[in-house]
């Protein structure tokens, strides 16, 4: 199957004091995939890219990229990037 790319379409940043921009994005990513709006192969952008478009730390786009691939709902290449698993 082949991947193709996908520009996320997450709401801009959860409400303040409502949880940890981690756990917001987490819940968002794997709610996206488990609900069909990320299908397999879907190429996700660079992490710094997301980073920039919701004014977060790359760190935390990174950590959140590494819990999905370590769950199995992403896979990643160095050079390939990084795009939904087909569970």
């Amino acid at each position: 199957m082949a991947r193709t790319p996908y520009h996320l379409e997450l709401p801009m940043r959860p409400p303040k004091g409502a949880e940890t921009l981690y756990s917001w994005l987490y819940r968002e990513l794997r709610g996206a995939i488990l609900d069909g709006r990320l299908k397999p192969g879907t190429i996700l952008p660079p992490t710094r890219s997301l980073a920039g478009q919701w004014k977060i730390a790359r760190g935390t786009v990174v950590r959140v990229f590494e819990q999905l691939i370590a769950e199995s709902y992403l896979e990643s290449r160095v050079g390939a990037g990084t795009w939904v698993n087909h569970k």
